[in-house]
């Protein structure tokens, strides 16, 4: 293994530190509520876990060869970064939907003042 074979994962752990740093500054998420956010976090990579499980059971997900991936598997074609890959899918999911909302309450919360004031 080289460095370069770190690449993805290591994209994907930075990706996930800068989310958790905006999550931290804005308490969207995590910072937020730990225990729903986790919950929702875990629900949802065991369920996309059990679709990458089924789909490489009826062959329709086959690993690919790249550089960038460590090439460790946790089973037939399942490579390590496959979880942690679905982690940050349900983490940045989460975080930009509370984002989201706390964009469309403050547009919405402008208007009303907006309109009582004229």
């Amino acid at each position: 293994m080289t460095l370069l074979s770190f690449a993805y994962l290591g994209a994907l752990l930075c990706s996930m530190l800068g989310m958790g740093i905006i999550d931290r500054r804005w308490r969207l998420a995590l910072w937020h509520d730990p225990r729903r956010t986790l919950v929702a976090v875990a629900a949802s990579t065991a369920l996309l876990l059990v679709w990458d499980l089924v789909a490489i059971s009826v062959d329709l997900f086959r690993i690919g060869e790249s550089a960038g991936m460590t090439g460790i598997e946790l089973g037939p074609h399942m490579p390590i970064e496959e979880p942690v890959f679905l982690v940050f899918l349900s983490y940045i999911a989460i975080v930009l939907w509370r984002a989201a909302l706390r964009v469309l309450a403050s547009r919405r919360s402008r208007a009303s003042r907006a309109e009582a004031a004229s």
